[in-house]
């Protein structure tokens, strides 16, 4: 068998974003897992068969993401969450979703050879104005870490002392540790940490925590979490790969996971790649997601692909950066990366067919922008007409994709509508915003006359 062609950082970056699959997809939620769930036979050995899609044995698989990803097992999962709005209508998307794999044998560069289980935690979906509202954008409110319970808690005050995250945070993690694997899943009717409980890994044998995106935030809190709760004592080597993500919590928070997980275990050499190291937030330059909810890395926000040329596309984008500097604000507390690595990013003037402009003339100039950023310029962007092939930081292209054969009562999203849908979020926030925003152009315009 030959190696992998993808390293272990990047077979980690990988499977973060399998589980970003289900956010392709509009469905109930029963369907929705089970179509998350054929899409991963496609890459991993003893996925459950899905027997409505007329599979009859646990999966083997693709030969050609072997030869990337390398062999993975299916352990626990998928998992996923349809939550419902504040009218109690489900929402027909994928609101969270977790799986775990395992392989035998991982070459980690610099270090050992080891039986690696790998914890991939989705993220946001783009269509889930849930994801928005109440695990992205909950940041006005902190929760003290000291005292988190994941099952029962609610924000408090900050002190000034003691590590906090935001109230988006924590409400993400209690969704993680309340998945149970379904009836037809891997290990099925267990949560996380009874799977973990259930473990008896061999000495040496690593963890690894992944997820992009709103899973960067969550997926380094999960680690420590699970890490104080002593649900990862069995394990050699515990490690973190989180990319694009926000800021999880505040100062003392991030200098606590820093504590907890450094970059390399000893003994390990460091590598030359800048996206080659563990327990370190992984982020492009030119990704707007990750400059949250840093207050003097959103104040870049409204110009990092130029000034907006038209007064009206100007104005939504100062607004949404004000909103977020007072969201950002009101708690007291300072929100801090943990520790992390930028990677270069490079300006793009198309999606697929679609032209770019740059600067942004439209919101829709904007948030195309920003959707290349925050996710094609880690995966790689495939050529596509006259537009060369463009390397990704991370992976140097996508990884294989199968034919799309969707379960029934599932719907495929494209991108455009993926795009058209964080538009739409975008403006309804500030339009509820609005007044606020208003209020505060008057009493500068007023101060600029005087």
């Amino acid at each position: 068998m030959t190696n992998p062609s993808l390293d272990a950082y990047q077979q980690v970056f990988g499977m973060a974003g399998l589980a970003n699959r289900a956010g392709g997809y509009n469905g109930f939620g029963i369907q929705l897992q089970q179509q998350l769930q054929y899409d991963l036979s496609y890459y991993f050995n003893n996925v459950p068969p899905v027997k409505i899609m007329d599979q009859k044995t646990p999966s083997t698989a693709n030969p050609s993401a072997v030869s990337e990803l390398g062999n993975w097992d299916l352990v626990w999962g998928p998992a996923l969450i349809e939550e419902k709005n504040e009218k109690g209508i489900p929402t027909g998307v994928a609101d969270n979703a977790l799986y775990v794999v395992k392989s035998n044998a991982v070459a980690f560069p610099g270090g050992p050879t080891l039986p690696t289980y790998v914890v991939a935690i989705a993220a946001t979906n783009p269509s889930s104005l849930y994801d928005w509202e109440t695990e992205d954008f909950s940041v006005a409110e902190v929760v003290n870490w000291t005292t988190y319970n994941p099952s029962n808690f609610s924000p408090s005050p900050y002190n000034g002392t003691d590590p906090y995250i935001s109230k988006g945070t924590a409400t993400g993690i209690s969704i993680l540790l309340g998945l149970e694997s379904p009836n037809s899943a891997a290990s099925p009717n267990t949560t996380l940490q009874q799977f973990l409980a259930g473990l008896n890994p061999d000495p040496g044998t690593a963890i690894v925590f992944c997820g992009h995106s709103l899973a960067g935030a969550l997926s380094p809190t999960l680690a420590l979490y699970l890490k104080e709760n002593k649900d990862l004592n069995a394990f050699g080597v515990t490690l973190v790969y989180p990319t694009a993500g926000p800021t999880p919590g505040e100062t003392a928070f991030a200098n606590l996971f820093n504590s907890k997980f450094p970059p390399l275990p000893p003994g390990w050499q460091q590598q030359t790649g800048t996206y080659q190291s563990w327990n370190t937030m992984h982020w492009n330059n030119l990704d707007v997601v990750p400059h949250a909810w840093t207050i003097s890395e959103l104040g870049k926000i409204a110009t990092i692909y130029g000034q907006a040329p038209t007064f009206m596309t100007a104005g939504l984008l100062n607004a949404l950066q004000k909103m977020a500097i007072d969201d950002s604000s009101k708690s007291g507390a300072s929100y801090t990366r943990i520790q992390n690595q930028s990677l270069p990013g490079q300006l793009q003037h198309s999606s697929g067919s679609i032209s770019i402009k740059t600067p942004p003339e439209t919101l829709q100039d904007y948030i195309f922008q920003l959707s290349v950023q925050h996710v094609g310029m880690y995966n790689g962007i495939p050529a596509a007409g006259s537009n060369p092939q463009v390397n990704g930081l991370i992976l140097p292209q996508p990884l294989p994709k199968p034919a799309v054969k969707l379960v029934p009562g599932v719907t495929a999203v494209t991108e455009l509508e993926m795009i058209l849908k964080i538009i739409d979020q975008i403006i309804g926030w500030i339009s509820s915003n609005y007044v606020l925003v208003e209020k505060e152009n008057v009493t500068q315009n007023a101060s600029a006359d005087k």
